[in-house]
């Protein structure tokens, strides 16, 4: 009876692995996020969208090249040449619940999106 019971929780409440990533900086010179929940999405009036990882990018993680927009979001262009298919792979990760990895542009100071991974 134990076992079901702990084997029920560690399938279906326990939370995933991805909830508890990080943001660092990768020996490619990408800085990134995930896999991991997204905690808000802001569109503004310019048609910029400002996402926030759940781990927190304030203090800066380690070795980060980027600067997190306001210190805590990674800023998806609308100029982004895949700007349409990442804004909705993000808006279904948000509305599904699932983990994604964020990966900025090393050529951009700000946290610039250059792709995402559900």
């Amino acid at each position: 009876m134990l076992i079901r019971r702990l084997v029920f929780v560690m399938l279906f409440l326990w939370p995933p692995a991805a909830v508890w990533s990080a943001c660092v900086h990768s020996g490619t010179g990408n800085d990134y996020c995930g896999p991991e929940l997204i905690s808000l999405l802001d569109v503004d009036s310019s048609g910029a969208v400002y996402v926030r990882p759940s781990s927190p990018l304030s203090p800066l993680p380690a070795g980060f090249a980027c600067t997190p927009v306001s210190g805590a979001y990674f800023l998806l262009s609308p100029s982004n040449a895949n700007f349409k298919q990442i804004y909705a792979a993000l808006l279904s990760a948000r509305i599904a619940g699932a983990p994604v990895t964020i990966v900025s542009d090393p050529s951009q100071s700000a946290c610039t999106i250059l792709y995402i991974t559900l």
